[in-house]
């Protein structure tokens, strides 16, 4: 178990590594091919005020003065092409910008292919992330926290998250990688004109960050209404058959209508400052193109050297060309305010406390479980288990019975480690339970509870749920003990017939002894056996009763019985009364004195 353990956390560290490598290569090309995508966009954009020149006054050609290195190189370009004659210069240019332009889409689409894989990774690493931390959280959490609510951070935060974080960061990279190119080959063309529109850029960043301020607690806010709905409407699907039962479908289409209004004017108000961003920035950056046409004019004429009529038109081209990425950037930085919400939903749970574990492997039962002083309280409070003492020896059975309420469920929930209890010590062959892996103890204990989890699934993948590796030999092995086999081979598929949602396509009998085969299919030491027939009819549970003494051949098994009548030949019988022992002893011995299990006995009409 332990080499096991290591050989896991070694694939998992290779596995962690290899994704890493992956996820920098995906990034490093994706933002090689922004900047050729931009590269080509700023070749065209340069392209067309000097070739319009030099067409149409060739004269000025060589008269007209170099502004830099770009303007000498695109003249040279420029004349070579207008050699060939007007008509041709204007075909092979069309041609030329046409190329640049195709060449800029495939770039632009290769970039997001490739920042795609990068989006899909992360978004499947954080679903199994939170699907692992949810099977390693105390079972106890689950029982003070809402399902709907659980559910809501694996799919709409999940959503959110990718659609608004990840693609938010993807829509920014693109913007910071488009706009450094910009503006360096703004500051190249005119220092003067740059710097003025460096000046007025605060201005903006001013006004968009206000818009911004309070979106990422409306968007909390949000995400956590959502989430109420989502367990609003989770807790009424399940519990449909009890409203229509009471006539109460208008109470519950209220209180959802409560609840989704409450929720549409928190979206409704968030979208409206998110919304708000960009046609203020589009405002805000027309704004700096007027005071650059005014201020670059003013150059021109002013006979700045370094600023051509021709170069004057490319730098306003390459601004006007700015201006969208600017406005991504602007609406990028608010949705990011809006998904970090989400992130931070799904952190705070990654965040949560597993539940407690040892450090030693359990190696199966070989003299006895001992409760010592055992005490346990859901809520720290009122006290389920008080000061239980008792001793189950290996391969006796043991069933502990008593009214509703009295404890008899949790004393199974703490032999599995479920919960540990707040005082005391349950020993497994003198070993307090608290050091032991939690995984290596259940392994050696096998369920059979009231509420039968079955999964849509075949009848045989339910069955090997606990070992998955089973041959079909053992799993109709399992099976036979279990007395299942014989109805599973009248089913349409046989073994292979998917069972439906939680086995909604056999009955109550039938399900639970799907159950006890893959109990016994682990050969398990230890056998709970938790009012496994309580909710079944006569003839099921004969048939259920008789799987189990099958079943429980050879092993240490504790009963937790509200039907007395299935504890007769019990070992030892335990008799619980809130949370304490009030009796103890074989069925003869309780009978022959005046105590609480006479008293049950004799409700059930049994002595």
């Amino acid at each position: 178990m332990k080499n096991e353990g290591r050989k896991r956390k070694t694939v998992s560290r290779s596995a962690a590594d290899g994704r890493r490598r992956f996820f920098a290569f995906r990034f490093s090309l994706f933002a090689f091919l922004v900047i050729l995508s931009v590269a080509f966009t700023m070749a065209t954009a340069l392209s067309v005020a000097d070739f319009l020149r030099i067409l149409f006054e060739p004269e000025t050609t060589a008269a007209a003065p170099s502004g830099n290195l770009v303007a000498v190189w695109l003249e040279g370009l420029y004349g070579w092409l207008i050699a060939f004659g007007r008509m041709k210069a204007i075909v092979l240019f069309s041609i030329l910008v046409f190329v640049l332009y195709g060449l800029k889409n495939v770039f632009t689409y290769l970039s997001a292919l490739s920042i795609a894989a990068i989006r899909a990774g992360i978004v499947r690493d954080v679903r199994n992330a939170l699907f692992r931390k949810a099977m390693h959280l105390p079972v106890g959490y689950y029982a003070t926290h809402r399902r709907g609510d659980i559910l809501a951070r694996f799919g709409g935060d999940v959503v959110e998250y990718d659609e608004s974080y990840l693609g938010s960061i993807q829509m920014l990279l693109v913007s910071i990688i488009s706009m450094v190119m910009y503006m360096a080959m703004l500051f190249y063309l005119n220092l003067k004109l740059t710097l003025f529109v460096l000046l007025m850029l605060p201005v903006v960043g001013v006004v968009i960050s206000g818009l911004s301020r309070k979106l990422k607690r409306k968007s909390q806010a949000v995400q956590e209404q959502n989430a109420r709905l989502t367990a609003l409407t989770e807790e009424t699907m399940a519990g449909l058959k009890v409203i229509k039962a009471y006539t109460a479908i208008e109470f519950s289409n209220r209180r959802f209508r409560t609840s989704n209004r409450d929720y549409t004017r928190r979206r409704t108000s968030m979208f409206r400052r998110i919304y708000m961003a960009s046609p203020m920035s589009d405002f805000l950056g027309n704004a700096v193109v007027v005071g650059i046409l005014l201020f670059g004019s003013w150059l021109v004429m002013g006979g700045d050297s370094g600023l051509t009529p021709e170069l004057f038109i490319s730098y306003i081209m390459l601004f006007v060309l700015m201006i969208p990425p600017a406005k991504d950037l602007t609406t990028a930085l608010a949705q990011m305010k809006k998904g970090r919400a989400c992130a931070d939903r799904m952190k705070e749970f990654l965040a949560l406390e597993p539940e407690p574990d040892g450090d030693r492997d359990f190696e199966g039962l070989r003299h006895s479980i001992e409760f010592r002083h055992v005490s346990f309280s859901y809520d720290g409070v009122t006290p389920v288990i008080d000061d239980l003492n008792l001793v189950i020896p290996r391969g006796s059975t043991v069933a502990v019975v008593g009214s509703s309420g009295s404890g008899k469920s949790t004393v199974a929930a703490l032999l599995a480690r479920f919960y540990d209890p707040q005082q005391g010590d349950i020993l497994y062959d003198g070993v307090t339970s608290v050091v032991l892996r939690s995984a290596s103890l259940r392994h050696h204990i096998g369920f059979v509870t009231q509420d039968t989890d079955l999964f849509h699934d075949t009848v045989a993948a339910n069955i090997a749920l606990g070992h998955p590796t089973a041959s079909r030999e053992e799993i109709e092995r399992a099976a036979r003990v279990a007395n299942a086999h014989d109805f599973i081979m009248q089913l349409p598929q046989g073994y292979l017939t998917d069972i439906g949602e939680g086995g909604g396509a056999l009955s109550g009998g039938q399900r639970q002894r799907i159950s006890i085969a893959r109990a016994v299919l682990t050969e398990p030491d230890i056998l709970i056996l938790d009012e496994a027939t309580s909710a079944l009819d006569t003839e099921s549970e004969r048939q259920v009763q008789q799987a189990l003494d099958s079943a429980m051949k050879g092993r240490t098994c504790i009963v937790i019985a509200h039907r007395l009548s299935t504890v007769v030949g019990a070992d030892e019988i335990v008799v619980l009364e809130h949370g304490r022992v009030v009796q103890r002893g074989t069925h003869e011995s309780l009978m022959a004195v005046e105590g609480r299990y006479r008293d049950l006995v004799n409700l059930q009409k049994l002595g």
